[in-house]
């Protein structure tokens, strides 16, 4: 499927809308730069701040902040107010009551001032050595395409000093402002990335901490905590998120929004004071699926759309991006997140996709919307006065994805020019009754026999009949190569069918007949995996496939094989651009049926994920 860069949406576009969808396509870009080597790519936080040699995880509780620091050996010199006293002794400075250095720690290392009064006193919890806690990411050297600086690799020194801190005030402020050790220059004086967190919630994702940040609190929901910095905030910064995916059998709209805002609608009774089980877990998510089914119309080439599924599940926001809660944990309904998916089946790309957005309420008076197709991504918004979005079809050269018949090779047929062979019979004929005739009988026979063979001469390209070669080998390295990519090319077309019907018939033009059921499902397998987090991704973009162990079938023309190929994973959930680079090995059968070459087996799949 190929496509120009170019498409368009009829929409409202929200503030700074003439950056966001440059800053959009940016970062499919970034995404995209690391997705087809050996790196996996879900949504990367750009800044690496969690590479950063000192890391500090803040959590604001009712009574206190909570900070946990890990620093580098090179930061300690700085931070000594947190060693312990046998750590002192071993570099040579004197034990001091531990009040005397968390009130200098607290005053001039890493401050914490509430409303902007006096800073907050700190207490010390403990603090030990440990390993730096690992937070693989593969844009580690990665250099980025705007600022073009190297994406920090994880310090070569493994060993932490783990240290817990706590600031209690009084009573609730309004604000927070986090100051770290600064230079004469009021900048940083260590490299500090920064996290902060809010009953659960992450008010940001990882940042540098590179001078005072002041974070705003909403105490009642902290979804609406932010700080006065724009640059500091997290990626799935809005309480309700709509995506609207367009792809070529499928329009699928998903709905990110928190248990809260699903009770304040639907009327879901829940509990705030009890955690969620799995029991009920399971009647939210049918209450959200029933609720969603109904709302928001979809209008799909002018004809309004009925969803063929919707399907609800719970939601886990992490630092490596939206992960499925799928085991059976309970969840604090405070902070709990589902996600909402409505598909609509489609016959072929639509021209023109509208969604009407129906929810809003006295606090959500806008709501994102992203729509993505084979391009990119669109942001724009809803709102209370303009509550419709129009995506347009504006792919300038694009390709339907279709399957194709794999033919066999002329080298495996033999071909016949039917009317040569009649017509070279027929000189025979005459030659031979020419030899027994009379003289004039014998001219007109010779004559008739002349006229015959330049007749058979004439006609060797017409009126071919090609067969089955019944001496031909086994087939050549390159053909057996080709049918083997072709056929898992045409699988990676068929699965974009959605419907049963149009699926079975794409899978019986290049496997073989009657045995679509068996090999469809090692063929799902291959073409549909599983990412880490409950997400799954199509596979495309085949290459390197290389065969081994060429060897004939015990029934049938044709051969099995030892494949192995490489490809691309690419999924879409939740805003998330998900690419994983696969390596897969499988045992193929492939048998010459009516001059195509069709899938007959398909056994000991493997796939490994590179990580």
């Amino acid at each position: 499927m190929t496509c120009a860069w170019m498409n368009g949406v009829t929409v409202h576009l929200p503030r700074s809308a003439t950056r966001l969808p440059v800053a959009a396509l940016l970062t499919v870009f970034w995404i995209a730069l690391f997705g087809g080597g050996q790196a996996s790519a879900d949504w990367i936080n750009l800044t690496s701040a969690e590479k950063l040699p000192n890391i500090a995880e803040i959590t604001v509780r009712e009574d206190r902040v909570h900070l946990v620091l890990q620093l580098s050996e090179d930061s300690l010199d700085m931070m000594d107010e947190l060693l312990s006293d046998d750590m002192r002794r071993e570099r040579g400075i004197e034990p001091e009551p531990i009040e005397q250095r968390m009130e200098r720690f607290a005053r001039d290392k890493f401050q914490i001032v509430a409303d902007s009064a006096d800073a907050l006193t700190a207490t010390w919890r403990f603090s030990e050595p440990r390993a730096r806690k690992d937070r693989s990411s593969p844009v580690n050297g990665v250099v980025h395409p705007l600022t073009r600086q190297k994406a920090p690799e994880p310090p070569d020194n493994s060993r932490v000093l783990h240290a817990e801190i706590d600031y209690f005030f009084e009573q609730r402020p309004n604000t927070l402002t986090f100051i770290p050790p600064l230079d004469d220059s009021g900048r940083a004086a260590l490299d500090i990335g920064f996290i902060v967190f809010q009953k659960g919630v992450p008010v940001i994702d990882f940042r540098r901490l590179t001078g005072p940040a002041t974070l705003m609190i909403n105490w009642e929901d902290p979804w609406y905590s932010a700080f006065e910095n724009p640059s500091l905030t997290r990626h799935h910064r809005w309480p309700i998120m709509s995506f609207i995916y367009v792809e070529p059998r499928e329009v699928r709209h998903e709905v990110m929004l928190r248990l809260q805002d699903l009770q304040d609608w639907a009327g879901v009774n829940i509990d705030g004071n009890a955690r969620i089980t799995e029991d009920g877990r399971s009647r939210i998510l049918e209450a959200a699926s029933r609720f969603f089914e109904d709302k928001n119309p979809v209008i799909i080439d002018g004809t309004p759309a009925e969803p063929a599924t919707v399907f609800s599940e719970f939601l886990d926001l992490t630092l490596a991006g939206v992960q499925v809660i799928g085991d059976d944990r309970t969840l604090d309904p405070a902070t709990a997140v589902l996600g909402v998916t409505l598909s609509y089946p489609v016959g072929q790309m639509p021209e023109e996709v509208t969604t009407i957005w129906q929810l809003f309420s006295d606090r959500i008076e806008t709501v994102p919307v992203t729509s993505i197709d084979p391009v990119g991504p669109f942001p724009s918004e809803f709102g209370v006065t303009y509550p419709s979005h129009t995506w347009t079809n504006r792919l300038l050269r694009y390709e339907e994805p279709g399957v194709a018949t794999v033919p066999v090779t002329d080298q495996r047929a033999m071909k016949l020019p039917l009317l040569t062979i009649v017509l070279a019979v027929f000189a025979l004929n005459a030659a031979a009754f020419a030899l027994k005739a009379s003289k004039w009988a014998r001219f007109i026979g010779f004559a008739a026999a002349l006229i015959f063979a330049t007749g058979a001469a004439a006609t060797t390209d017409r009126f071919i009949a090609t067969l089955p070669n019944p001496f031909a080998n086994l087939p050549g390295e390159n053909e057996a190569q080709n049918a083997i990519r072709s056929v898992f090319e045409n699988a990676n077309a068929a699965f974009y069918e959605i419907k049963d019907k149009e699926f079975d018939a794409e899978l019986s033009k290049f496997v073989a007949e009657g045995l679509a059921q068996i090999v469809s499902i090692e063929l799902e397998r291959a073409n549909r995996i599983e990412l880490p987090g409950g997400m799954t991704a199509r596979v495309g973009d085949i290459r390197d496939v290389k065969i081994t162990e060429i060897r004939p079938l015990d029934a049938g023309r044709g051969f099995s094989a030892l494949a192995q190929w490489s490809a691309e994973a690419v999924g879409q959930h939740w805003g998330y651009l998900h690419l994983k680079d696969l390596d897969l090995q499988a045992r193929v059968e492939m048998i010459e049926d009516d001059r195509v070459w069709r899938l007959a087996g398909l056994t000991n799949l493997t796939i490994e994920i590179r990580e």
